[in-house]
């Protein structure tokens, strides 16, 4: 800013010297014209008083030159011919009678006329006056005119220049300091306005205007501080909400760029945040997605589309337009969906599961019909119809447990209790059909109160210990164990003979579920117990461990927290 300054300060001494200049070589010229026009009337006059006739012309003519100092001297006749010259040969020149200080000297006492001699082929000034006789007497000086004005001042034009330069120069360089400094100053604080850190002293500057423009960059800067915090805060709002929602949001630029990304996106497409700015396919592969985007981009219709990602999610994408981009909203219905099949195959699995005692109870009935049974085949049928009512019984009332448990609708009432009370009713409880199968129940616990739902946890410590004694051979053997460990209630039911090979013992927690589903119906399994397990055990945050081999049968370790209940 200074530099220019300084430059179009200079520019404008310049123009101003070179228009005075010029104005000075004009006023030179009009009054070397106007004295040298007075010069020559005088002149002429002097020689037309004292010009003789009688005397040979061209002779009278060079003494009239030789008189005025070397002037041009040429007498016209009054129809223009050329009757001497003291300058040139008469014979040789053009009529004059149209020149203009001819014309001019026939109305007036004198002509005159400037203009570039044919003759000589300078300059000249040209001024004549009529004789007595009727002839006209005309004399000539050199004249040059602003040119030569311009030519004589040029030095001191020059010198002026130098002089007025280098005072304004140097006047224009402190004026340009004085106003580039605090102007520098104040350029630098509005870089800083943006971050709201700007605060100057109005007083520190000598213009007032630059005063007004400090105090307003200080309101300028308040405003922006507030500004920009409160964008801030909203910022981080929004960042937080859309970080901590449970659906996935992505907004795509019309070129399919992404511009924004929620924690919950990257989650379910298994991408980093990097992927800012740049196209989708770098935070998917998965085709059926893109293309569906690709497809709304195109036809600018909204449209809902339900995926299987590579790491087993079923994700939703509600893909809808919103101005010139798309925004992508993913929610993972991995859980709905698994709901929906389980619910599926559970009532599946259960009416398969009471078809076959209810197929067996008609058709005893049915035999039971027929005349001419003996009492002991009515006694047999009537036993097998009682056994598989109870069958069908337990099964229903599995049934109702697992689904009242998984709605987490049961209102069931907790207590301070000792678990050891409720596994040692349990193996009480459990002898008879340990006898029946001729396994060896054995109990050892300590004392461990916790506040539980009696119920609930007798489901669990009795389903299994029936489920080891149903999956034990005879002469086997199962061990109860209650324990307290670090603050933990840990119980432990061991199968001696039991084994559950490896590609089963995620799935024995299934509902109806079984390994040997022949050997399971006949003692009476309903295929429902670990599941209920599994679900008392997730009640009370407790882990089940599930250890198998065909050397050490097969335990299962429940650990609950005693804190935590």
């Amino acid at each position: 800013m200074k530099k220019k300054m300084l430059n179009s300060t200079l520019i404008v001494l310049l123009i101003g010297l070179v228009l005075s200049a010029v104005l000075s070589a004009l006023v030179f010229e009009t009054r070397e014209s106007e004295r040298t026009r007075t010069e020559l009337q005088r002149t002429v006059a002097l020689m037309a008083r004292g010009y003789n006739a009688e005397d040979a012309k061209q002779q009278e003519v060079k003494d009239l030159s030789r008189a005025a100092g070397g002037m041009r001297v040429t007498l016209i006749a009054e129809d223009g011919t050329v009757l001497a010259d003291s300058t040139a040969d008469a014979a040789q020149m053009k009529n004059h009678a149209d020149r203009q200080e001819i014309v001019g000297a026939r109305s007036s006492t004198y002509g005159v006329d400037s203009r570039r001699s044919d003759t000589t082929g300078t300059n000249m000034m040209y001024v004549a006056t009529r004789l007595s006789d009727g002839s006209f007497l005309r004399v000539a000086a050199g004249y040059n005119g602003v040119v030569t004005g311009l030519i004589r001042i040029m030095p001191a034009m020059l010198l002026a220049a130098l002089v007025a330069l280098l005072v304004g120069g140097a006047l224009a360089d402190r004026m340009a300091r004085s106003i580039s400094a605090p102007l520098t100053e104040l350029s630098d604080s509005l870089k800083l306005v943006a971050a709201g850190e700007t605060t100057l002293s109005p007083e520190h500057y000598k213009y007032e205007e630059l005063q007004d423009m400090a105090s307003d960059i200080n309101q300028l800067s308040s405003e922006v501080e507030r500004a920009i915090t409160k964008l801030s805060e909203e910022r981080d709002r929004i960042g937080y909400l859309l970080d901590n929602m449970s659906e996935g949001l992505i907004l795509l630029s019309e070129k399919e760029e992404i511009q924004m990304l929620n924690g919950a996106a990257a989650a379910l497409l298994g991408c980093p945040r990097e992927v800012l700015g740049k196209n989708i396919i770098y935070a998917t592969r998965n085709t059926e997605l893109l293309d569906c985007v690709d497809e709304v981009q195109k036809q600018r219709e909204n449209r809902s589309i339900t995926i299987k990602m590579s790491g087993g999610h079923v994700v939703e994408a509600r893909i809808s337009v919103v101005g010139e981009g798309i925004i992508l909203v993913l929610q993972d219905v991995t859980t709905q969906t698994n709901a929906v099949r389980m619910r599926q195959e559970f009532f599946s699995s259960a009416s398969h599961e009471l078809k076959t005692p209810i197929t067996s109870i008609r058709g005893f009935a049915e035999l039971l019909c027929k005349d001419g049974l003996t009492q002991e085949q009515q006694k047999s049928f009537a036993e097998r119809i009682l056994k598989e009512t109870g069958t069908m019984q337990s099964l229903i009332g599995d049934i109702i447990m697992i689904s009242r448990l998984e709605a987490g609708d049961i209102p069931f009432e907790r207590e301070v209790l000792d678990f050891a009370e409720i596994v040692e009713e349990c193996i009480q409880n459990a002898q008879p059909l340990a006898d029946s199968c001729e396994v060896r129940l054995c109990c050892e616990t300590e004392k461990a109160v916790l506040s539980a739902s009696r119920r609930e946890l007798n489901e669990l410590a009795g389903n299994l210990i029936q489920n080891a004694i149903r999956y034990n051979m005879p002469g086997g053997t199962v061990l109860a164990k209650l324990t307290v460990e670090q603050g933990q209630a840990v119980y432990r039911v061991w199968n001696s003979m039991g084994y559950i090979p490896p590609q089963y013992r995620q799935r024995v927690f299934e509902r109806f579920f079984r390994i040997d589903k022949g050997r399971s119906k006949a003692m009476g399994g309903t295929g429902l117990g670990l599941a209920i397990v599994k679900h008392v055990a997730n009640v009370y945050h407790a882990t089940i461990e599930l250890a198998s081999s065909e050397e050490n049968g097969t335990t299962f370790t429940v650990r609950i927290p005693l804190g935590q209940v």
